[in-house]
């Protein structure tokens, strides 16, 4: 399959005409109801649809979309919850929550409530950085998408206490953090947590998130500009923050969120500009935040830069297949054959990245590229029971010991090896949210009222729709 143009999926969209009166098509999909023929032919899709209060005027109000004056995005996301997933892909959550990521804190000193910072009112404690969020992030929507009551109610432990640990001026959850990079914020492990954050709202409707995340994000916007250049991490992933800023804004319509995005877009690393770090998680994290700012921006360059980038690393660095990349841990000049590897951590944030420029852009080949990783190199980086996990997967990789293979594979120690425990200590947590997003992100709304299969799986939906579509009997067999 091709995945470098528009046409690589001809035999996978179908677009059904069912234009509003008066409408003008905004692009190939719009105002459509695109399925998943080949895919969804073996299972019995549902599609169930919820009547719309004669009021509405519009189906742009069926779900949040962009505010003006971002751009318009051709595809929304639904709210979590609305997709059930079936049959192989419901499987793989289930291992999953009866695995490695359903049971973390039995084997991770980082996701042990008592005493962690992040469960502590005044913010003392250990753990204070990224692991905890990394797999919250994951393992509260895994209980979401499965409707799992243990998990459901084992993530809200951690979220209230979350929500208890806010300061007068904004600044929530570890206080180390406040002043780790010499004496100035490490906001990096925040912008995991308000991803938390964002999915318990969008999940629960909980009404004192958003006044909780615009509280920070008012203490975020005191900070000086160049603070958002501060530290190795933050500054080429501050990306994330931008997403949740316009995320806020949709929901609030407070304009100063706009020009909060646009002081961390000026001083965080330059994506636009060009690939700027050449380590893997670095890469399938930082490389869209172009894209992701284009809906502010509004020029076409930017949307552009993110494929760009993309194109860079894959024609350097992506000759075997899989969708990854050789990335162990960072790409390095001469180690580009399938023997080198591709981190856990990166294979899902790559997903991640894909599943949110195929939202803003409408471009299926993100869709395909998406794919390509779930279904070839994120289950080679499990064991099948989902009870272990390796840093770096390889097409090219038939030994999996605990030997030493640098410098052929850049870090020193075992990196092969299947293993629960912290010896991978980021991927260990962060794996979690590969599956419970692309379950999330099955079927996508169109902002004339359709619905968009954006990726494979058997699933069962349910969605408002715009009355055109409502008029049509639609079976999916």
């Amino acid at each position: 399959m091709n995945s470098n143009s528009w046409q690589s999926r001809p035999a996978r969209l179908l677009a059904l005409g069912l234009r509003t009166p008066g409408a003008m098509m905004s692009s190939a999909l719009a105002a459509a109801l695109v399925l998943a023929m080949p895919c969804l032919a073996a299972d019995k899709t549902s599609i169930s649809t919820a009547p719309i209060s004669q009021g509405r005027p519009d189906a742009k109000a069926l779900y949040v979309g962009n505010r003006p004056p971002l751009a318009s995005s051709p595809f929304l996301k639904l709210p979590i919850g609305s997709i059930i997933p079936k049959r192989w892909l419901a499987h793989q959550l289930e291992l999953e929550a009866g695995g490695m990521t359903g049971r973390l804190p039995e084997v991770s000193k980082w996701c042990k409530f008592e005493g962690n910072a992040w469960a502590a009112s005044d913010g003392q404690g250990h753990s204070g950085w990224e692991e905890l969020p990394y797999w919250l992030k994951g393992f509260g929507d895994l209980g979401y998408v499965l409707k799992d009551e243990r998990i459901i109610k084992q993530a809200r432990q951690w979220i209230e206490a979350v929500l208890t640990s806010q300061e007068p001026d904004g600044w929530f959850g570890p206080r180390s953090l406040k002043t780790s990079l010499q004496g100035k914020p490490d906001l990096w492990p925040h912008m995991v947590m308000l991803n938390v954050l964002q999915s318990f709202y969008e999940y629960s409707g909980d009404e004192r998130v958003i006044p909780f995340m615009m509280k920070y994000h008012r203490w975020l916007n005191a900070q000086p500009g160049v603070y958002f250049g501060n530290g190795y991490w933050p500054k080429i992933r501050f990306g994330d923050n931008v997403e949740t800023a316009y995320w806020l804004y949709n929901r609030t319509g407070e304009a100063w969120l706009l020009e909060l995005a646009k002081k961390i877009h000026q001083n965080m690393a330059g994506w636009s500009d060009d690939v700027i770090n050449w380590h893997n998680v670095n890469i399938a994290q930082g490389f869209r935040e172009p894209g992701v700012f284009y809906a502010q921006a509004k020029e076409e360059k930017f949307l552009q830069g993110a494929g760009r980038n993309y194109e860079k690393v894959m024609d350097l660095y992506g000759q075997f297949p899989g969708g990854g990349f050789g990335g162990d841990e960072n790409c390095r000049p001469g180690f580009t054959d399938p023997r080198q590897g591709f981190e856990t951590c990166g294979i899902v944030e790559f997903m991640h990245s894909f599943e949110m420029l195929t939202r803003i852009s409408g471009n299926p080949v993100w869709s395909d590229r998406c794919e390509e990783l779930a279904f070839n190199s994120l289950p080679a980086s499990l064991t099948p029971d989902w009870k272990g996990l390796h840093y770096l997967t390889c097409a090219n990789q038939v030994q999996l010991d605990k030997n030493n293979h640098a410098p052929g594979i850049q870090n020193g120690g075992t990196m092969f090896s299947f293993s629960p425990l912290a010896v991978y200590r980021c991927c260990q947590h962060n794996v979690s949210h590969g599956w419970p997003y692309y379950a999330e992100e099955l079927w996508l709304a169109t902002p004339e009222g359709g619905l968009c299969a954006s990726l494979y799986a058997a699933s069962e939906v349910n969605a408002k729709v715009g009355e055109n579509l409502r008029r049509n009997r639609l079976s999916l067999q």
